[in-house]
């Protein structure tokens, strides 16, 4: 009779058990394929080429947690975590069996090499759990935010791996499977705190430590397709499916499906499948406002932001644009389910995505400086998102400020931003004697000045000492005068996109009729957009910058700085330079070969350097007064105690000359750009 309600009782857990198994798993995958087949309401983009590059990527980032281990104590428990995590996971089926049927899984539960790693890793994954909790409670950066969500799956982890490594110690304590002892050194060193509890008590105790285990499980199952640990199943197929296009260069615009009328973005369908994929791969983690200078300056941006309330309009759209079987839907039917929707009318769920969910502050605060992208350790592309919502705002939408209407027309009609008559374009080289390119169409180079640097007192003295360099060194070079026109880089970032293209072909027949062929250039937005964008268009140009450029003319020989300069540097790194094109060592290399000169750096500099505030358009459309981004970083090297701030881009030699001056700062600090100091060396 016994042996009969023993059978019963197994055969009961049997069913129950496999019962919990399929609802939880079954309620996972789905939730999984739901979000999936969401994404693929958006347009298409293609992220299956070069797989070798992208595994090679894959494995930096996702097997080696490149990013991740960029903050070392924190990456560790995060490492331990996620790999003790899938070898818990590896053995988990062996449980089943020894829970259920008193067994174990040839080959899994008698492998000594396996149990031996999977022992390590439970330690490793414990003490992951626990210092990743400790990191939430003690010593949290800023941009990390806590929830009860977070420690509840935190909870969860820690009492599925205590609940196992409790189980086996256990059988252990019993006198089971003792020939796995050496296997097992850390669990069993685990059972002698069962030595004193009697073997009643730890035949009870067996069941609840299986059951409270698979129950945890059960539970993670049911939480992570709705929170932010989903990224544990999106974030590394969105790793392997990055973007393989220069870092520089941003997409074109594409139009599909039934909104052939709408350039931009201003709903989920607008965007490609990868960036709806992207919402769902963000970790929430809080790394890209971190470092975004916006966020960090008390501006309207918030990178984090964007993923999270992208991912709450596609839950409320996605399933409308499914019912309906087309891409596009009306208003009133997003209006009608949104009223009735309590989790939206709590957010303020708004329709519209440029202007609505994301208001037009938000979108314009964005100076594009990449610094979000870099922090981010699931790969997550921010900033495509954010131009085209600019492409909407502008040219679909046509919501825009005359301030901006202004920058576009100058474009179009005169070649600069500000509108100023191209004829005025070398009043900078008067008595400089510079050939242009119909006087000497032999020339090597052609010095592409850039609107700043035509147009801008503080960007001609740029200008000029470049000019004086070249000469010195007597490269043969040629500038195109009055006939230069914008490289269309402010045009593609404020969103105007059929500028940018326009002006992109007529600058790519009139240079190759002229037979350019290599390009050099003082503005870090231009040499960007020359060298990673107008091959998209058949532009191919060698496009140096200036920076690049004059080391290797001192390198060479063909330069030699000899009279000292006595001062205490700082050098910021333009984000166009830097972060976009890896252009770190450089102008560092420039400034170390003049004499005397004492170079310091900001704490934030390079790969993490905080932006001047003007990109993006934003030199144009927000006043100098309001540009808190760039107080920030003037204070910051101010604090240095140099003597200059040096640095390689017009925009920032603008934006920083203008803030020093407002703030009084012109006394103690001087901007100048790399090319004035080493022609002051010559």
């Amino acid at each position: 009779m016994w042996l009969i309600n023993e059978t019963n009782t197994r055969e009961l857990n049997v069913v129950i058990f496999f019962l919990m198994a399929l609802t939880s798993g079954g309620y996972f995958f789905y939730g999984i394929f739901r979000r999936y087949r969401f994404t693929q309401l958006g347009k298409s983009e293609n992220c299956h080429n070069h797989p070798a590059e992208r595994w090679k990527y894959f494995l930096a980032n996702v097997v080696a947690q490149r990013k991740v281990r960029e903050y070392p104590l924190f990456g560790l428990f995060h490492l331990f975590i996620v790999f003790g995590f899938l070898i818990l996971l590896i053995g988990m089926p062996n449980m089943v069996k020894e829970g259920l049927f008193n067994s174990s899984i040839h080959y899994l539960g008698d492998n000594y090499g396996f149990l031996f790693v999977k022992d390590i890793c439970n330690a490793l994954l414990i003490i992951g759990v626990l210092g990743a909790a400790t990191r939430r409670l003690i010593g949290k950066p800023e941009w990390l935010k806590n929830s009860v969500a977070d420690f509840v799956k935190l909870g969860l982890i820690l009492t599925i791996v205590l609940t196992e490594v409790g189980f086996h110690s256990i059988r252990f304590a019993l006198g089971q499977v003792m020939d796995l002892t050496t296997a097992n050194p850390l669990t069993f060193a685990g059972s002698y705190f069962f030595a004193n509890v009697n073997e009643v008590t730890l035949h009870k105790l067996t069941p609840i430590l299986w059951w409270t285990h698979f129950l945890a499980v059960f539970s993670l199952c049911f939480i992570i397709p709705n929170s932010s640990h989903l990224h544990l199943v999106f974030a590394p197929f969105n790793t392997y499916w990055h973007t393989l296009a220069p870092k520089g260069a941003l997409s074109k615009m594409q139009q599909g499906g039934n909104r052939k009328t709408v350039f931009g973005a201003n709903h989920m369908e607008d965007f490609t499948w990868k960036q709806l994929f992207d919402a769902y791969a963000c970790v929430k983690c809080g790394r890209c406002n971190g470092q975004c200078p916006a966020q960090l300056s008390g501006e309207a941006l918030k990178p984090r932001a964007i993923n999270g309330r992208l991912r709450k309009h596609i839950e409320i759209r996605a399933p409308l644009l499914m019912g309906k079987k087309i891409k596009t839907i009306t208003n009133q039917e997003t209006d009608a389910k949104t009223k009735t929707d309590k989790k939206a009318k709590k957010d303020k769920f708004k329709n519209n995505l440029a202007g609505g969910v994301f208001a037009q502050e938000f979108i314009w605060s964005c100076t594009t400086c990449r610094a979000c992208l870099e922090a981010c350790p699931v790969s997550i592309e921010h900033i495509p998102k954010i131009i085209d919502m600019r492409r909407y705002l502008v040219l679909t939408a046509g919501n825009i400020s005359e301030g901006m209407k202004q920058v576009f027309a100058g474009i179009a009609g005169q070649g600069n931003p500000w509108g100023y008559s191209r004829q005025n374009g070398l009043q900078w080289a008067e008595g400089l004697a510079v050939p242009t390119i119909q006087e000497n169409p032999q020339a090597e180079y052609l010095y592409y000045a850039g609107c700043a640097a035509n147009f801008n007192a503080a960007a001609q003295k740029t200008a000029i000492a470049f000019v004086n360099v070249l000469k010195a060194a007597k490269v043969n070079f040629a500038v195109l005068a009055s006939s230069e026109w914008c490289c269309g880089d402010t045009a593609r970032r404020m969103g105007n996109e059929f500028l940018f293209e326009q002006t992109v072909h007529d600058n790519i027949a009139a240079w190759n009729k002229l037979g350019i062929k290599k390009i050099v250039t003082t503005c870090p937005h231009c040499f960007n957009t020359l060298r990673n964008e107008y091959p998209q268009y058949g532009g191919e140009f060698k496009t140096i910058h200036h920076t690049d450029f004059l080391a290797s003319l001192l390198q060479e020989g063909k330069l030699v700085a000899k009279k000292a300069f006595a001062q205490v540097v700082v050098f910021h790194d333009p984000c166009y330079l830097g972060r976009y094109n890896d252009l770190f060592s450089p102008p560092r290399d420039v400034i170390k070969a003049i004499p005397e000169i004492r170079l310091t750096e900001m704490p934030r500099s390079q790969q993490r350097a905080f932006c001047c505030g003007a990109g993006g358009g934003r030199i144009w459309t927000t006043p100098t007064a309001n540009h808190l981004i760039t107080g920030n970083r003037v204070e910051e090297a101010v604090a240095t105690g140099a003597a200059a701030i040096v640095t390689a881009c017009p925009f920032c030699k603008m934006i920083f000359s203008e803030a020093v001056e407002a703030e009084g700062s012109h006394n103690r600090i001087k901007v100048l750009d790399i090319a004035e100091i080493l022609a002051s060396s010559l």
